[in-house]
């Protein structure tokens, strides 16, 4: 680059040439350009963090396209264009160093501060690791947000249910926000269940720490409010919105995550909650409209994309008939409705 900020011929050829060999190419230099913009407003306001510059040229990537002949936009002000010139020399050694420390901060285009959000759709699971060496797993219909701190990890289910098996980490605790309810991991594998009207919490290993609230991390990353309330493995707890959270039940932990295997295994539980379960996966709704149906206590174990076998099953119900169509299966009590003509 010149002192007028442009490229001669030659020099914009050679250029050309070293951006269409590799998008990295491309991105490196945005990079750098942006960063070197906003130089000059960080070394006159030293109280600028590398995070919040970061963070602007993060922003300003995704929209911004800059030109190869006007490198430095000219409806800026004549002090700033100058002082971008003058100060590229000095600049892009410095941009260099910055996105060299955001390369090093960002894994998996994890960059400590920003969120990232990570989602599922109907009948959709997905598992991936995050930069820390946690596993994040995610059920049907689900979406959370990470955002990693120096002293956190926050993780915040937006919705539907996700399982985390939580690394190690002295320095920075892992903590779920969901709904009214916080869970801490203590070293542990766990499943957290956003409903629209509550929140379950189900402890596979380890400890987690339950409290309400927002309570930061102070000092240690593994500071906990005097509240908390503290569940073991193979223990669940149910957080209802406005009312606080019951005591820990003993439950069958492996039976709560079989979602991770893609079943469904459900152990005297009301027939209502079973549809509703398999409702969660697959594309044809099951309907059970009748009340005392619903309440029906059932067990079994089934694929929770395998609403043929469950229908079969429902078939084997005394007094319950069913009526299938393409796009529904729908269960009732052939004591209180009659089984409709195939004409309707």
């Amino acid at each position: 680059m010149n002192e007028a900020g442009t490229l001669d011929a030659s020099e914009r050829s050679a250029f050309v040439a070293w951006l269409k060999a590799s998008p990295l190419h491309v991105q490196e230099y945005l990079g750098i350009a942006l960063v070197a913009r906003d130089l000059p407003i960080a070394a006159d306001n030293p109280k600028v963090s590398v995070e919040t510059l970061l963070s602007e040229v993060l922003t300003d990537a995704d929209d911004t396209i800059v030109s190869l002949d006007q490198s430095i936009p000219t409806h800026e002000p004549p002090l700033r264009r100058s002082m971008a010139v003058r100060g590229w020399s000095f600049a892009a050694p410095a941009a260099v160093v910055l996105l060299g420390s955001a390369i090093w901060w960002a894994r998996d285009g994890e960059v400590l501060g920003l969120p990232k959000t990570y989602r599922t759709a109907h009948g959709e699971q997905m598992v991936t690791q995050l930069p820390d060496g946690s596993l994040l797993h995610l059920n049907t219909d689900s979406a959370v947000t990470v955002r990693y701190s120096s002293s956190e990890r926050l993780v915040s289910v937006d919705r539907g249910e996700a399982l985390f098996d939580v690394a190690h980490d002295n320095q920075r605790r892992l903590r779920v926000a969901a709904g009214e309810g916080q869970v801490v991991a203590v070293g542990t594998q766990f499943d957290v269940y956003r409903k629209p009207d509550s929140t379950v919490v189900t402890v596979v290993e380890g400890t987690v720490a339950l409290f309400a609230g927002d309570a930061r991390p102070t000092g240690s990353g593994a500071v906990l409010p005097d509240q908390a309330l503290r569940v073991g493995a193979g223990y669940q707890v149910r957080i209802d919105a406005g009312s606080g959270w019951g005591q820990p039940v003993p439950v069958d932990a492996q039976a709560s995550v079989a979602w991770l295997h893609r079943e469904i295994v459900f152990q005297a539980r009301p027939l209502g909650e079973v549809a509703d379960e398999f409702n969660r996966y697959s594309q044809i709704l099951i309907e059970i409209d009748d009340p005392a149906l619903r309440a029906l206590p059932v067990s079994g174990l089934f694929n929770a994309y395998d609403t043929d076998s469950f229908a079969t099953f429902l078939q084997t119900l005394d007094g319950v008939a069913v009526q299938r169509t393409p796009s529904r299966i729908r269960a009732f009590n052939l004591s209180t409705e009659e089984l409709p003509s195939a004409d309707r």
